[in-house]
């Protein structure tokens, strides 16, 4: 029989070889302990993830190796995970990335993240963004708000325009515009392989404000056809604002222009002293694009956002984009990361570094965002009643960035019936959603 003195030891030094402290803290020894992520984040960004990183492990103890990917996140995940050699987390842009790899129980379940207390800080629609088939698989630690108009302030001012309350609104103000000279929209649909998909936004906008959330989820999912008549009355609305009456250049130039340079335009560029178009629909992130064009605007004195509002005086709803942070490994050190990203005061640091980002735990204070612009944005993200996740970005990859992309382009275009182009896109969606295996 083994001496007690002995096994005492034994028993200790598995004890102290495993890591574990019976104080509720979590210290880092051994492989347990350490943290591979790999991430989609390059250049500033990258940098400022990696800050977080170094500042979680200074918290913990827990050391994080950032595999930064230069290629296709699905292609670079995929293969490592087939091969058997996934990283423990990783960031993906989008919830159908995600189902991708949870419909193959490819992610470790993050149920738990439900039962702590930061579950209860997540802004509405997170939760549910994150959820495969009832299962929790990705957290967002920040995101983007997409439904935001971006417009010449100064301009409105001097005209007299009312920021639009309902849809009814705002077409009254486009065509207010119209009469007096000012083109209403520049719209830049031009992003190489992935050119369309600006335009899938304006949809998915649409859609959830004329349609409402339950079918929105429908839609996303596929459990309702392309061709149902709730998904083309939303084209039909997209048409009363992007055509070529209302956009700057016309059809042809919305297919040109780059995403990127598109919302320059609402300010007035060299050699002009008016702008070209009064308004630009387009996420937060887009400030950065319209700074590096007009450095010396200010933003909340020339230009300034208002909400894509809704049809009726009901509040809006909120389209949003984001990384949702997954694991391809449940352990101690991965929980212990996706708790503390989760939290207010790293959500707080990340806003205040990059600012085109917004948290998503709800006591991250307005002040934590440098305008009122962000603010705003913020306080539309931390009190909707109604939050969804980009619709294409959630759809099957051969739909959401394949023919739902190339669909806008055909109906921008106008050389194929709307009828046309919704049957395309459901043939293609009935052909990428297994015998009806939607993600929900």
């Amino acid at each position: 029989m083994l001496d007690k003195k002995l096994l005492s030891l034994t028993l200790l030094t598995l004890v102290l070889g495993l890591g574990l402290v019976f104080s509720g803290t979590f210290v880092a020894f051994g492989q347990e302990d350490k943290v591979t992520f790999a991430t989609s984040f390059g250049g500033n960004e990258l940098e400022i993830f990696k800050e977080l990183m170094a500042q979680f492990e200074d918290d913990t103890g827990i050391e994080v190796e950032v595999q930064p990917v230069s290629r296709n996140m699905k292609t670079a995940l995929g293969s490592r995970v087939e091969a058997g050699n996934p990283p423990d987390m990783a960031n993906v842009p989008n919830p159908g990335l995600m189902n991708n790899f949870a419909m193959k129980d490819q992610l470790a379940s993050l149920d738990w993240f439900k039962d702590t207390e930061l579950a209860d800080k997540m802004a509405g629609g997170f939760i549910g963004s994150g959820s495969y088939k009832g299962t929790l698989y990705g957290v967002v630690p920040a995101a983007s708000v997409k439904s935001l108009v971006w417009y010449n302030k100064k301009v409105f001012e001097e005209q007299g325009y009312e920021i639009p309350e309902t849809v009814g609104e705002l077409l009254q103000l486009q065509n207010e515009m119209l009469t007096d000279g000012y083109t209403p929209w520049t719209v830049g649909l031009e992003s190489g392989a992935a050119t369309g998909w600006p335009g899938t936004d304006w949809l998915e906008d649409i859609m959830l404000r004329l349609a409402g959330p339950e079918v929105y989820d429908m839609w996303v999912n596929h459990d309702i056809p392309w061709t149902d008549p709730r998904v083309a009355q939303a084209f039909r609305v997209f048409d009363l604002f992007v055509n070529e009456d209302t956009v700057m250049g016309g059809r042809k130039a919305a297919l040109t222009i780059n995403f990127g340079d598109s919302a320059q335009y609402i300010l007035p560029t060299e050699g002009r002293d008016e702008p070209r178009a009064l308004m630009h629909r387009q996420a937060t992130f887009i400030q950065d694009f319209i700074q590096e064009a007009h450095p010396d605007a200010e933003v909340g004195e020339d230009y300034d956002t208002f909400i894509f509002p809704a049809f009726g005086k009901e509040s809006p709803p909120i389209l949003f984009a984001g990384d949702l942070f997954i694991a391809f490994n449940d352990k101690p050190a991965v929980r212990e990361l996706i708790k503390y990203f989760a939290s207010a005061d790293i959500q707080q640091t990340w806003v205040e570094k990059n600012p085109g980002r917004l948290a998503v735990n709800v006591d991250v204070p307005l002040s934590a965002y440098p305008n009122d612009t962000l603010r705003k944005a913020a306080e539309a993200l931390k009190e909707a009643e109604t939050a969804r996740f980009d619709g294409s970005d959630s759809m099957d990859s051969a739909v959401g960035s394949g023919s739902f992309w190339s669909g806008v382009v055909d109906y921008v275009q106008g050389e194929k019936s709307l009828n046309d182009v919704l049957t395309t896109i459901e043939n293609s969606a009935d052909d990428a959603y297994d015998s009806g295996e939607a993600t929900d």
